[in-house]
């Protein structure tokens, strides 16, 4: 098989999703309405920008995904170290010469800490993923962080929100791979926090996200801390909590992902409803 066609799972697809909702938020939200130029954006942060992020993570994780995850391009050895170095290279290029093009003043700032928290993130000397409480921050900032380039100042307080939502999904990224972890250097937040306080500070951030989202008055997103909180709640309340981790965080992502989506419904049904009137 070509190697070409093994790029593309470098990236994560719910990332992909996850992060273009966000773009696509911070012109809705701030203006009531986006354009095709803002789409072009979107695609732009979601596809170039988190794609060289994911794709550097997945080339310096390559040591402990042979054992989590040894179905992966890169420890399947389906694609050469060396072919997905020139691809992350190239996304590089692309990320700083679009956002120079697309972007100005603190937006051009905001799309450019991307490259470099995520470079931060994966790359030694500095790889922030093997601090875990640190991991954590970071990566729900990032998936909320493409809200911020996009949205006026104005709406920092519902970016906020964001982060409360993915602060409670990404606290369990990981943690049903201790194996992965052990080869990998990392320590896991599980050394520092029993489980259930880990559940209980997730269900906590879903529930301050939904009370920032009534207050905000925009019941719309409510979606988002109901599908993810809900997720959470059911393997709390169903079974052995500790057999159900390694499907948990994927479970809360696509909740997740099924919010977002119910959420682009109903707003572009509300923009075409609005356009006919």
């Amino acid at each position: 098989m070509n190697a070409l066609t093994f790029f593309p799972r470098l990236y994560r697809l719910d990332v992909a999703v996850v992060t273009f909702g966000a773009a696509l938020a911070g012109p809705y939200f701030s203006t009531g309405s986006f354009s095709s130029v803002d789409v072009t954006i979107a695609a732009f942060i979601s596809l170039i920008l988190y794609n060289y992020v994911y794709v550097l993570n997945a080339l310096t994780d390559r040591t402990g995904d042979t054992i989590s995850h040894p179905e992966r391009p890169l420890p399947s050895g389906r694609l050469g170290i060396m072919p997905a170095a020139c691809y992350l290279v190239l996304l590089l290029h692309l990320a700083v010469a679009g956002s120079i093009a697309l972007f100005t003043g603190p937006s051009l700032f905001l799309a450019l800490l991307v490259v470099f928290l995520g470079t931060l993130y994966s790359a030694a000397p500095f790889e922030l993923k093997k601090h875990p409480f640190v991991a954590i921050a970071v990566t729900a900032w990032g998936m909320a962080h493409p809200f911020f380039i996009t949205a006026h100042t104005a709406k920092t307080s519902l970016g906020i929100s964001f982060i409360l939502v993915a602060l409670g999904v990404v606290a369990f990224k990981d943690i049903g791979d201790p194996g992965g972890d052990v080869v990998a250097g990392r320590r896991s937040v599980l050394a520092v926090l029993s489980l259930r306080t880990l559940c209980l500070l997730s269900l906590l951030s879903f529930v301050a996200a939904a009370i920032a989202l009534l207050l905000l008055d925009l019941p719309v997103l409510l979606m988002l801390p109901a599908f993810t909180g809900a997720t959470l709640l059911y393997h709390l309340t169903h079974g052995a909590l500790e057999k159900s981790l390694p499907l948990l965080y994927t479970r809360l992502i696509h909740s997740a992902l099924a919010a977002i989506v119910g959420i682009i419904v109903v707003v572009v049904a509300d923009l075409l409803c609005a356009g006919g009137t």
